[in-house]
Protein backbone atom coordinates (compact mmCIF):
# COMPACT_ATOMS: atom_id res chain seq x y z
CA UNK A 1 0.00 0.00 0.00
CA UNK A 2 2.99 2.39 0.57
CA UNK A 3 4.52 2.13 -2.75
CA UNK A 4 1.44 3.04 -4.35
CA UNK A 5 1.06 6.40 -1.97
CA UNK A 6 4.30 6.84 -2.74
CA UNK A 7 3.66 7.07 -6.43
CA UNK A 8 0.40 8.61 -6.07
CA UNK A 9 2.75 11.31 -4.16
CA UNK A 10 5.13 11.21 -6.71
CA UNK A 11 2.74 12.09 -9.62
CA UNK A 12 1.30 15.02 -8.04
CA UNK A 13 4.72 16.42 -6.69
CA UNK A 14 6.05 16.08 -10.72
CA UNK A 15 2.60 17.64 -11.84
CA UNK A 16 3.04 20.69 -9.15
CA UNK A 17 7.27 21.18 -11.13
CA UNK A 18 5.54 21.15 -14.27
CA UNK A 19 2.84 23.88 -13.24
CA UNK A 20 6.02 25.94 -11.62
CA UNK A 21 7.90 25.49 -14.84
CA UNK A 22 5.25 26.46 -17.02
CA UNK A 23 5.00 29.71 -15.36
CA UNK A 24 9.04 30.23 -14.24
CA UNK A 25 10.78 29.94 -17.59
CA UNK A 26 9.45 32.19 -19.37
CA UNK A 27 10.15 35.07 -16.83
CA UNK A 28 13.53 33.68 -16.18
CA UNK A 29 15.09 33.49 -19.63
CA UNK A 30 17.41 36.08 -21.47
CA UNK A 31 15.57 38.95 -23.33
CA UNK A 32 11.89 40.08 -23.21
CA UNK A 33 9.48 38.04 -21.56
CA UNK A 34 6.71 39.04 -23.43
CA UNK A 35 8.23 36.98 -26.78
CA UNK A 36 8.48 34.20 -24.64
CA UNK A 37 4.58 34.75 -23.04
CA UNK A 38 2.81 35.45 -26.85
CA UNK A 39 5.04 33.68 -28.98
CA UNK A 40 5.49 37.48 -31.09
CA UNK A 41 8.62 37.78 -32.16
CA UNK A 42 10.42 41.44 -30.57
CA UNK A 43 11.06 43.21 -33.47
CA UNK A 44 7.50 42.95 -34.50
CA UNK A 45 6.20 44.00 -31.88
CA UNK A 46 5.85 48.35 -31.55
CA UNK A 47 6.24 50.34 -27.94
CA UNK A 48 2.41 50.53 -27.74
CA UNK A 49 2.00 47.01 -28.13
CA UNK A 50 4.63 46.08 -25.59
CA UNK A 51 2.65 48.11 -22.95
CA UNK A 52 -0.77 46.40 -23.99
CA UNK A 53 1.19 42.95 -23.42
CA UNK A 54 2.45 44.15 -19.87
CA UNK A 55 -0.63 45.05 -18.98
CA UNK A 56 -2.37 42.11 -20.44
CA UNK A 57 0.10 39.60 -19.08
CA UNK A 58 0.62 41.67 -15.86
CA UNK A 59 4.11 41.85 -16.04
CA UNK A 60 3.81 45.48 -13.93
CA UNK A 61 2.62 43.59 -11.44
CA UNK A 62 5.11 41.70 -8.65
CA UNK A 63 5.84 37.91 -9.41
CA UNK A 64 3.74 36.35 -6.93
CA UNK A 65 0.67 38.54 -8.16
CA UNK A 66 1.29 36.95 -12.08
CA UNK A 67 1.37 33.70 -10.46
CA UNK A 68 -1.96 34.13 -8.85
CA UNK A 69 -3.32 34.94 -12.20
CA UNK A 70 -1.83 32.08 -13.64
CA UNK A 71 -3.50 29.88 -11.01
CA UNK A 72 -6.59 31.07 -11.19
CA UNK A 73 -5.97 30.34 -15.74
CA UNK A 74 -5.58 27.15 -14.00
CA UNK A 75 -8.34 26.47 -12.21
CA UNK A 76 -11.04 28.59 -14.13
CA UNK A 77 -10.08 25.96 -17.38
CA UNK A 78 -8.83 28.60 -20.05
CA UNK A 79 -4.82 27.77 -19.51
CA UNK A 80 -3.82 31.01 -20.99
CA UNK A 81 -4.08 32.56 -24.06
CA UNK A 82 -2.83 31.99 -27.64
CA UNK A 83 -1.82 35.41 -28.91
CA UNK A 84 -1.21 33.11 -32.63
CA UNK A 85 -4.09 31.81 -33.05
CA UNK A 86 -6.02 34.26 -30.94
CA UNK A 87 -8.06 32.28 -28.87
CA UNK A 88 -8.41 30.33 -25.50
CA UNK A 89 -5.57 27.65 -24.95
CA UNK A 90 -7.65 25.30 -23.29
CA UNK A 91 -10.19 25.58 -26.16
CA UNK A 92 -8.21 24.47 -29.19
CA UNK A 93 -6.58 21.92 -26.88
CA UNK A 94 -10.24 20.10 -26.41
CA UNK A 95 -10.87 20.48 -29.66
CA UNK A 96 -8.34 18.74 -30.71
CA UNK A 97 -7.96 15.79 -27.85
CA UNK A 98 -11.22 14.34 -29.10
CA UNK A 99 -9.45 13.21 -32.29
CA UNK A 100 -6.34 12.27 -30.56
CA UNK A 101 -8.61 9.96 -28.27
CA UNK A 102 -10.40 8.64 -30.86
CA UNK A 103 -7.13 6.88 -32.15
CA UNK A 104 -5.13 6.47 -28.88
CA UNK A 105 -8.08 5.18 -26.71
CA UNK A 106 -8.75 2.33 -29.27
CA UNK A 107 -5.02 1.72 -29.69
CA UNK A 108 -4.61 0.77 -26.06
CA UNK A 109 -7.45 -0.89 -25.74
CA UNK A 110 -6.00 -3.54 -28.67
CA UNK A 111 -2.54 -3.65 -27.80
CA UNK A 112 -3.09 -4.29 -24.18
CA UNK A 113 -5.69 -7.17 -24.86
CA UNK A 114 -3.59 -8.66 -27.52
CA UNK A 115 -0.71 -8.16 -25.60
CA UNK A 116 -1.96 -9.80 -21.98
CA UNK A 117 -3.82 -12.37 -23.95
CA UNK A 118 -0.71 -13.26 -26.32
CA UNK A 119 1.96 -12.68 -23.69
CA UNK A 120 0.36 -14.90 -21.10
CA UNK A 121 -0.37 -17.54 -23.49
CA UNK A 122 3.32 -17.40 -24.77
CA UNK A 123 4.81 -17.32 -21.20
CA UNK A 124 2.84 -20.34 -19.97
CA UNK A 125 3.85 -22.83 -22.03
CA UNK A 126 7.47 -20.66 -22.41
CA UNK A 127 10.39 -22.31 -24.81
CA UNK A 128 7.23 -23.72 -27.07
CA UNK A 129 7.48 -23.59 -30.76
CA UNK A 130 4.89 -20.57 -30.40
CA UNK A 131 6.92 -18.57 -27.64
CA UNK A 132 9.92 -18.92 -29.49
CA UNK A 133 8.24 -17.64 -32.84
CA UNK A 134 6.26 -14.93 -31.33
CA UNK A 135 9.31 -13.56 -28.96
CA UNK A 136 11.64 -13.39 -31.75
CA UNK A 137 9.15 -11.83 -34.09
CA UNK A 138 7.86 -9.25 -31.67
CA UNK A 139 11.72 -8.05 -30.65
CA UNK A 140 13.02 -7.47 -34.15
CA UNK A 141 9.05 -6.16 -34.82
CA UNK A 142 9.62 -3.29 -31.46
CA UNK A 143 12.70 -2.19 -33.50
CA UNK A 144 10.40 -1.13 -36.40
CA UNK A 145 9.57 2.67 -36.21
CA UNK A 146 5.97 3.76 -36.17
CA UNK A 147 6.26 5.87 -38.99
CA UNK A 148 8.06 3.66 -41.10
CA UNK A 149 5.06 0.91 -40.37
CA UNK A 150 2.20 3.90 -41.34
CA UNK A 151 3.92 4.39 -44.76
CA UNK A 152 3.94 0.35 -45.63
CA UNK A 153 0.00 -0.15 -44.54
CA UNK A 154 -0.75 3.14 -46.62
CA UNK A 155 0.92 2.06 -49.74
CA UNK A 156 -0.48 -1.37 -49.37
CA UNK A 157 -3.79 -0.50 -48.10
CA UNK A 158 -4.40 2.84 -49.77
CA UNK A 159 -2.57 3.18 -53.07
CA UNK A 160 -2.25 -0.46 -53.90
CA UNK A 161 -5.25 -1.54 -53.02
CA UNK A 162 -7.42 1.34 -51.94
CA UNK A 163 -9.15 0.01 -49.47
CA UNK A 164 -8.79 2.53 -47.13
CA UNK A 165 -8.98 6.58 -46.80
CA UNK A 166 -4.95 8.18 -46.11
CA UNK A 167 -6.09 11.66 -44.56
CA UNK A 168 -8.26 13.09 -42.11
CA UNK A 169 -11.23 11.27 -39.97
CA UNK A 170 -14.26 11.86 -42.52
CA UNK A 171 -14.86 12.65 -46.21
CA UNK A 172 -16.57 15.21 -47.03
CA UNK A 173 -20.41 15.36 -48.08
CA UNK A 174 -21.29 13.26 -45.64
CA UNK A 175 -23.78 14.43 -42.97
CA UNK A 176 -22.70 14.07 -39.58
CA UNK A 177 -24.21 11.71 -36.69
CA UNK A 178 -25.73 9.02 -39.44
CA UNK A 179 -25.03 5.81 -39.95
CA UNK A 180 -22.76 6.82 -43.11
CA UNK A 181 -20.57 9.34 -41.20
CA UNK A 182 -19.83 6.67 -38.25
CA UNK A 183 -18.66 3.99 -41.20
CA UNK A 184 -16.98 6.28 -42.95
CA UNK A 185 -15.24 7.78 -39.37
CA UNK A 186 -13.94 3.98 -38.96
CA UNK A 187 -12.84 3.46 -42.17
CA UNK A 188 -10.72 6.44 -41.90
CA UNK A 189 -10.16 5.12 -38.01
CA UNK A 190 -8.50 1.93 -39.51
CA UNK A 191 -5.12 2.72 -40.14
CA UNK A 192 -4.00 4.97 -37.84
CA UNK A 193 -5.03 2.66 -34.70
CA UNK A 194 -3.87 0.28 -36.34
CA UNK A 195 -0.31 1.89 -36.79
CA UNK A 196 -0.46 2.53 -32.72
CA UNK A 197 -2.01 -0.73 -31.87
CA UNK A 198 0.94 -2.58 -33.81
CA UNK A 199 3.79 0.10 -32.27
CA UNK A 200 2.26 -0.63 -28.74
CA UNK A 201 2.27 -4.61 -28.96
CA UNK A 202 5.46 -5.71 -28.76
CA UNK A 203 6.07 -3.86 -25.43
CA UNK A 204 3.32 -5.10 -23.54
CA UNK A 205 3.68 -8.79 -25.20
CA UNK A 206 7.12 -8.78 -23.88
CA UNK A 207 6.03 -7.24 -20.18
CA UNK A 208 3.06 -10.08 -20.06
CA UNK A 209 5.15 -12.86 -21.42
CA UNK A 210 8.48 -12.61 -19.20
CA UNK A 211 5.98 -12.14 -16.38
CA UNK A 212 3.98 -15.32 -16.83
CA UNK A 213 7.63 -17.23 -17.38
CA UNK A 214 8.86 -16.11 -13.75
CA UNK A 215 5.87 -17.48 -12.12
CA UNK A 216 5.24 -20.79 -14.78
CA UNK A 217 6.96 -23.05 -12.56
CA UNK A 218 5.36 -21.76 -9.12
CA UNK A 219 3.87 -24.35 -6.63
CA UNK A 220 0.93 -23.04 -6.91
CA UNK A 221 0.52 -23.29 -10.39
CA UNK A 222 1.82 -26.33 -10.94
CA UNK A 223 -0.19 -27.89 -7.93
CA UNK A 224 -3.69 -26.44 -10.53
CA UNK A 225 -1.95 -28.68 -13.27
CA UNK A 226 -2.13 -31.99 -11.12
CA UNK A 227 -5.72 -31.06 -10.18
CA UNK A 228 -6.20 -31.32 -14.08
CA UNK A 229 -7.24 -27.35 -13.79
CA UNK A 230 -7.40 -26.46 -17.80
CA UNK A 231 -5.08 -24.01 -19.06
CA UNK A 232 -7.84 -21.50 -19.13
CA UNK A 233 -8.32 -21.59 -15.24
CA UNK A 234 -5.11 -21.82 -14.78
CA UNK A 235 -4.00 -18.66 -16.76
CA UNK A 236 -6.79 -16.31 -16.19
CA UNK A 237 -8.02 -17.17 -12.65
CA UNK A 238 -4.55 -18.37 -10.72
CA UNK A 239 -1.79 -16.58 -13.15
CA UNK A 240 -3.37 -13.10 -14.21
CA UNK A 241 -4.20 -11.84 -10.87
CA UNK A 242 -0.39 -12.32 -9.63
CA UNK A 243 1.27 -11.00 -12.73
CA UNK A 244 -1.43 -7.86 -13.58
CA UNK A 245 0.55 -5.27 -11.29
CA UNK A 246 3.12 -4.55 -13.60
CA UNK A 247 1.63 -4.92 -16.51
CA UNK A 248 -1.63 -2.25 -15.39
CA UNK A 249 1.13 0.27 -14.56
CA UNK A 250 2.80 -0.03 -17.68
CA UNK A 251 -0.21 0.56 -19.94
CA UNK A 252 -1.42 3.53 -17.28
CA UNK A 253 1.52 5.15 -18.33
CA UNK A 254 1.41 4.38 -21.93
CA UNK A 255 -1.99 6.54 -21.97
CA UNK A 256 0.01 9.68 -21.38
CA UNK A 257 2.81 8.19 -24.45
CA UNK A 258 0.13 7.51 -26.35
CA UNK A 259 -1.04 10.70 -26.34
CA UNK A 260 2.55 12.64 -26.80
CA UNK A 261 3.20 9.40 -29.33
CA UNK A 262 0.50 10.42 -31.66
CA UNK A 263 2.57 13.02 -33.30
CA UNK A 264 3.81 11.28 -36.09
CA UNK A 265 0.60 8.94 -36.64
CA UNK A 266 -1.44 12.09 -36.74
CA UNK A 267 1.32 13.66 -39.40
CA UNK A 268 1.42 10.91 -41.49
CA UNK A 269 -2.19 10.81 -41.49
CA UNK A 270 -3.45 13.95 -41.54
CA UNK A 271 -5.17 14.37 -38.48
CA UNK A 272 -5.92 17.14 -36.64
CA UNK A 273 -5.29 16.42 -33.16
CA UNK A 274 -3.51 17.16 -30.38
CA UNK A 275 -0.40 16.39 -32.19
CA UNK A 276 -0.89 18.10 -35.50
CA UNK A 277 -1.28 21.04 -32.54
CA UNK A 278 1.44 20.52 -30.81
CA UNK A 279 3.91 20.88 -34.71
CA UNK A 280 1.90 23.95 -35.29
CA UNK A 281 2.60 25.33 -32.05
CA UNK A 282 6.07 24.41 -32.22
CA UNK A 283 6.42 25.72 -36.22
CA UNK A 284 5.40 28.84 -35.11
CA UNK A 285 6.88 29.84 -31.71
CA UNK A 286 3.23 29.57 -29.84
CA UNK A 287 4.88 29.32 -26.40
CA UNK A 288 1.44 29.49 -24.14
CA UNK A 289 -0.33 26.75 -26.69
CA UNK A 290 2.94 24.81 -25.93
CA UNK A 291 2.59 25.11 -22.14
CA UNK A 292 -1.04 24.57 -22.13
CA UNK A 293 -0.50 20.58 -24.12
CA UNK A 294 2.46 20.35 -21.47
CA UNK A 295 -0.20 20.74 -18.71
CA UNK A 296 -2.85 18.87 -20.15
CA UNK A 297 -0.59 16.17 -21.02
CA UNK A 298 0.83 15.76 -17.53
CA UNK A 299 -2.89 15.78 -16.39
CA UNK A 300 -3.58 12.64 -17.99
CA UNK A 301 -0.26 10.99 -16.89
CA UNK A 302 -1.19 11.94 -13.57
CA UNK A 303 -4.53 10.92 -13.76
CA UNK A 304 -3.53 7.52 -15.46
CA UNK A 305 -1.34 6.69 -12.58
CA UNK A 306 -3.58 7.80 -9.96
CA UNK A 307 -6.24 5.46 -11.45
CA UNK A 308 -3.75 2.19 -12.21
CA UNK A 309 -2.65 2.56 -8.66
CA UNK A 310 -5.91 2.52 -7.42
CA UNK A 311 -6.89 -0.53 -9.90
CA UNK A 312 -4.14 -2.43 -8.59
CA UNK A 313 -5.59 -2.23 -5.11
CA UNK A 314 -9.24 -3.38 -5.58
CA UNK A 315 -7.40 -6.35 -7.50
CA UNK A 316 -4.89 -7.75 -5.18
CA UNK A 317 -6.45 -8.24 -1.87
CA UNK A 318 -2.54 -8.21 -0.59
CA UNK A 319 -1.38 -4.97 -1.04
CA UNK A 320 -5.27 -3.78 0.86
CA UNK A 321 -3.70 -6.03 4.08
CA UNK A 322 -0.01 -5.16 3.66
CA UNK A 323 -0.23 -2.96 6.33
CA UNK A 324 -1.74 -6.07 8.42
CA UNK A 325 0.68 -8.27 7.99
CA UNK A 326 3.66 -6.07 8.63
CA UNK A 327 1.84 -5.30 12.22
Amino acid sequence: MKKYIKSIFTALVCFLIVIILNFALPRMLPGNPIAYLTGMAEEDMSPAKIEYYEKALHLNESFFVQFGYYLRSLFDGSLGYSFKKEAIVSQLIFERLGYTLQITLPSVIISTGAGLIWGLTCGYRKGGITDKISSSFLIVFNAVPSFLLGLVLIIFFCFRHRLFPYTGLSSSGIQCGTAAWFFDRLRHLFLPVLTLSASALPSRFLIMRNTAAKIADEKYVLYAKIRGLSEKKIKFSYMLKNIAQPFITMVGMSVSLCVGGSLVIENIFSINGMGKLLTEAVYTLDYPLMQGILFVTTGIMVISIVVTDIICIWIDPRVRLEEQYEN
